[in-house]
């Protein structure tokens, strides 16, 4: 075991560029000094490189490209969501308010792998991330008012652990490769950890503490190791771990609206949200890296025709593609509200809203064959299937759309977090357990309930719930200090 205190940030190379995620106009691009015909080949190359990188990927990553085309591309420019009144749908309240539980026998076998308790991780929330492609484990808590990171094997044997900052963390993610994870903390910027595969990595690095102390956002690539960061200033930084590299986008105009979320594409475009716009770059290369805005969409005025507690619920929360190409995108507008638009405008937009009693959008999650999963914080899991709703849309089949939704009671009292693996299985955390479902049409079945080691406790709760990417284990972590993991069969 190990353990020091992280002292001299990381000196970067930073390199500034007028384009942001957030400008009113893009920069024009620089002029080409190999002719266009060159540089539409070396884009072609580029491009497929990116695309047979996500094919060997697409099992590890939960992606689905069954549909993919070369020849397939996003529509460039602005795009304004439009907004009548049949693309506004009340997802359906629950046919029975039972929660859901295990019919006959349990369908899996689960075995504790470890409970790692606040004597450990401290008293308060904890992030955490499987690494890749390993047995390992990573978890950065507040402790004694200190951000501490700690690596523990499967079995939960710590193998070495680092003090950041004073700063609580407040979200954690390994890279592509598993190779380094980055921790975003609430006041002190980003910090990286070089792990590999080593017990005892050296020291973790602050990563431009000048520039990621504004950090609203962050997230690794899925093909390449490079970390996308939005600020509340509305800038855009992307971070090239092969070189060491630390691009700043400037932001130009009067207009600062923070980046509040986004997600990563197949083929390594961006898609940020900040303030009422959406946008996508063009694919980022792996090399001098770029933010180049390549579609935009404009959310305001989408909500017009909605009740006012709806349109007043404020700034995008959480944003994620479909898993299979061309992406559909679902966005949340607070807490009441979620948003589904078509990125190459072939189908009609559409907003979902849900019983206000059911609770907030706490989570949602893409499956494939475009299976949309919602979870409401009150218990409820809401299913839509997507592909089946957009025929019906299509159509006009207007009474019937609800047939391609349904409401189940999950939990009794809460549920907080969806995670699913590439067969399907889907976990959801709530009321001091966590239960394994599938999805068989838009109905679900409780397949494995595991009980947690916790009681009740006015203000705690159960907080996030992750997969490994095998998806045979899964860790769960509470917002007391405790993370407990167990492997199912």
């Amino acid at each position: 075991n190990f353990s020091v205190t992280m002292s001299k940030p990381m000196e970067m190379k930073l390199r500034e560029e007028a384009e942001a995620a957030t400008d009113d106009e893009d920069a024009d691009p620089p002029p080409s000094s190999g002719g266009a015909a060159a540089d539409a080949e070396l884009s072609r190359r580029a491009y497929e490189a990116r695309v047979s990188r996500a094919k060997e990927l697409a099992p590890m990553k939960k992606l689905d490209l069954s549909n993919l085309s070369l020849e397939t591309e996003l529509p460039k420019g602005d795009h304004q969501l439009t907004h009548r009144e049949e693309q506004y749908l009340a997802t359906p309240r629950a046919n029975k308010e039972e929660v859901l539980t295990v019919r006959g026998a349990p369908k899996h076998r689960t075995k504790k792998l470890f409970h790692l308790k606040p004597d450990v991780l401290g008293d308060g929330p904890v992030k955490f991330a499987w690494q890749p492609g390993g047995k390992r484990i990573v978890v950065c808590s507040h402790i004694k008012g200190r951000a501490i990171v700690q690596l523990f094997a499967r079995d939960g044997k710590k193998l070495g652990s680092f003090d950041l900052c004073d700063s609580k963390p407040v979200w954690l993610d390994f890279d592509c490769k598993g190779d380094c994870v980055a921790v975003r903390t609430e006041s002190s910027g980003i910090f990286l950890w070089d792990i590999g595969h080593s017990d005892q990595p050296p020291p973790p690095l602050h990563l431009a503490p000048a520039h990621t102390t504004k950090a609203t956002f962050s997230s690794w690539s899925k093909i390449c190791p490079q970390l996308a960061i939005g600020t509340s200033d509305g800038k855009v930084i992307i971070y090239n771990r092969t070189d060491a590299v630390l691009q700043l986008h400037e932001k130009k105009g009067s207009l600062r609206e923070e980046v509040t979320c986004g997600d990563w594409l197949f083929d390594n475009r961006l898609g940020l949200a900040s303030g009422a716009r959406v946008k996508i770059s063009q694919p980022i290369a792996e090399v001098d890296s770029k933010w180049e805005s390549w579609s935009k969409f404009k959310l305001a005025g989408f909500g017009s025709k909605m009740p006012k507690h709806v349109r007043q619920s404020g700034a995008p929360t959480r944003l994620g593609f479909t898993l299979g190409y061309p992406p559909f995108v679902a966005v949340t507008l607070g807490t009441k509200y979620l948003l589904t638009f078509d990125t190459n405008r072939k189908h009609e937009d559409l907003g979902l809203t849900f019983p206000d009693d059911y609770g907030g959008i706490c989570g949602f999650r893409w499956m494939p064959g475009n299976m949309l999963l919602v979870g409401l914080s009150n218990g409820y899991i809401v299913t839509v299937d997507f592909a089946a709703l957009m025929k019906m849309q299509e159509n006009r089949s207007l009474p019937e759309r609800v047939s391609a939704m349904a409401t189940s009671r999950v939990f009794q009292d809460y549920v907080t977090s969806i995670d699913s693996t590439t067969d399907l299985k889907v976990a959801c955390c709530g009321d001091a357990m966590v239960k394994i479902i599938r999805v068989n049409g838009v109905e679900l079945e409780v397949y494995l309930e595991v009980p947690l080691e916790r009681k009740a406790a006015v203000g705690q709760c159960l907080d996030s719930v992750k997969w490994d990417h095998e998806g045979k284990a899964f860790a769960c972590s509470g917002t007391d200090g405790n993370l407990y993991a167990h492997t199912v069969e």
